[in-house]
């Protein structure tokens, strides 16, 4: 988690500095999420099909980007997606619907109080990082 939490961060850096994810942040977390699932896939703590769940958010938003052509970024989904290979499958799925709900508080905020128009565009990364620390207090207070 401590590793989805860096990265989340630098992506969260790039996202709203430059508007978009760097590619080098992405490799070097794709790299990161790889190791990890090797080494949890040989350590016999996650299994295939666990891996398979938790690609699926990442996938998700990346086909969404697509069909919105581009409304949604591409990094994003990027980022989503190698989260998914740093976290398992509940963690994947909480933290993806965690920053959809996080990002529609806001952007609800921000329209109601004249801060945001229909046509703005918000950085998902921040909510993405946001999400992700949140599941990390409520998995380590249980």
């Amino acid at each position: 988690m401590i590793c989805a939490i860096a990265f989340g961060t630098l992506c969260t850096i790039t996202d709203c500095s430059q508007r978009k994810i760097s590619g080098k942040v992405l490799l070097a977390g794709g790299i990161c999420g790889i190791a990890l699932t090797s080494w949890h896939l040989w350590n016999g703590s996650r299994d295939w099909y666990d891996v398979l769940f938790a690609l699926l958010p990442g996938i998700l938003l990346l086909g969404l980007s697509i069909l919105t052509e581009g409304k949604i970024g591409r990094g994003d989904g990027d980022m989503a997606l190698i989260l998914g290979l740093m976290l398992d499958r509940a963690a994947a799925s909480s933290v993806l619907l965690t920053a959809c709900l996080l990002t529609a508080i806001f952007a609800g905020a921000g329209l109601a109080l004249g801060k945001l128009q229909k046509t703005s565009r918000i950085p998902f990364a921040p909510f993405l990082l946001s999400a992700d620390i949140l599941i990390w207090i409520m998995e380590f207070l249980q």
